[in-house]
């Protein structure tokens, strides 16, 4: 694991089986390292930090290496480092779990700007620090609504890397 990777996880944790029981995936969280020991995370029960990375709490790990430079991998730990404080977006959580049991389709309507969860977290750092454009990712697609799972599959298939 090296800075700029993106880490997906599957939790032990019944918040972690919640995700992957409404995802129907096999990852519950992600997270991007920003040391080979450490990861910046949005945690359902902190803000955005970056944390000791700590493999015995999650049954499943794959890291993915996006193929960056050293310049590259310091602009998403420098775009990580910024978004340390923020907080989580617990309205979003609520709004996916209502709209799967209700299938309901459309945009999300109680995402908060200003808050993230784990795969809008990843996604935010990696668009503003420059890493989607330069994998030349450019479907239009904003982040804001994938789970886990659906950023996995947005950056191993779609990623040229």
């Amino acid at each position: 694991m090296r800075q700029g990777d993106v880490v997906f996880l599957q939790g032990k944790s019944f918040i972690s089986k919640a995700v992957r029981f409404f995802d129907k995936g096999k990852f519950s969280h992600v997270a991007i390292a920003m040391s080979n020991t450490h990861i910046l995370e949005a945690d359902f029960d902190t803000r955005v930090a970056i944390v000791p990375f700590d493999k015995n709490e999650f049954n499943i790990i794959e890291v993915i290496d996006l193929g960056l430079n050293k310049d590259e991998r310091s602009r998403v730990v420098a775009m990580g480092s910024k978004m340390v404080g923020k907080k989580y977006d617990y309205m979003q959580i609520i709004w996916y779990m209502i709209s799967k049991l209700l299938r309901l389709k459309g945009k999300n309507r109680f995402n908060n700007p200003n808050s993230y969860i784990c795969s809008e977290l990843v996604f935010a750092v990696l668009e503003e620090a420059g890493i989607l454009e330069e994998l030349c990712i450019k479907d239009g697609s904003r982040g804001i609504d994938m789970t886990p799972n659906q950023l996995y599959d947005f950056i191993k298939y779609i990623s040229p890397k």
